[in-house]
């Protein structure tokens, strides 16, 4: 994995030379905009995304790998394929000796479609339909999920919300139950190359609660081609993870 990280940095700048269009810049981690990839551009973005459950040393974490490649079909509609790995660190047992955790794997295909309604600021606010299928590997798991998307922009000021509805289906799904989320990010544009804001999401399922997390987010783009997006996120419950950090590199092919 490591290899394959270093091959793909050392990759970029050839990437960005190749690149006519601006990249679908994200300016949030969770929270989806009003956007999506230009007719025949094709994007791919890496995301890295670390997690604990508490803040005691002997708690356990969790990491999360994503390789996505989104194409434009048209200027308002989008696809996406990305490949999910997944890796848990059980942390450190009493006797001070670090827990075995479970190796990187394969955790899930997913196959992701986006379809705006009008071009930007031609409604009152900008809506767009976001809808997911995801394959679990190893396990008649599918989880379907859907995403109301809208966003409003105030000058320098980007406002976004999303409203989500999720359920899992299969014959290895004990139970069919519908999550429901959301995400809710505002950024402010600091520089053409830098914004700054702030985003808070979370979920509800009835078998494990409520949970929310809230924190910065920091979006930088050096070039039209290249750009790269973090946030921190907080838990606001017991129920949420301690902290989430994700980062999402974006690179127009």
């Amino acid at each position: 994995m490591k290899r394959f990280a270093v091959a793909l940095l050392l990759s970029v700048p050839a990437l960005i030379g190749s690149s006519s269009a601006r990249a679908d810049r994200r300016l949030f981690t969770s929270t989806y905009e009003y956007k999506t990839v230009p007719e025949g551009h094709t994007a791919l973005e890496f995301w890295h995304t670390e997690s604990r459950d508490t803040w005691d040393a002997n708690t356990s974490q969790h990491m999360e790998h994503i390789l996505e490649i989104e194409h434009g079909i048209t200027d308002h509609w989008d696809a996406a394929l990305y490949t999910i790995l997944t890796q848990d660190a059980a942390g450190v047992g009493h006797d001070g000796v670090a827990e075995p955790g479970a190796p990187l794997s394969l955790h899930a295909m997913n196959l992701e479609t986006r379809y705006r309604f009008a071009d930007r600021g031609e409604w009152p606010v900008d809506v767009l339909a976001y809808g997911e299928v995801s394959k679990e590997f190893g396990a008649s798991v599918y989880e379907i999920e859907g995403k109301a998307i809208v966003a409003r922009d105030f000058d320098a000021l980007l406002v976004a919300a999303n409203l989500i509805g999720e359920v899992e289906v299969g014959h290895d799904v004990p139970e069919t139950e519908v999550e429901l989320g959301w995400a809710v990010g505002a950024s402010y544009e600091v520089h053409p190359k830098f914004n700054f804001g702030i985003e808070t999401f979370g979920s509800y399922e009835e078998e494990k609660g409520a949970q929310a997390l809230i924190g910065p987010a920091f979006a930088f783009a050096p070039s039209g081609g290249l750009w790269a997006t973090f946030t921190a996120g907080f838990g606001l419950n017991d129920n949420s993870p301690a902290m989430q950090g994700r980062l999402i590199l974006g690179v127009e092919l």
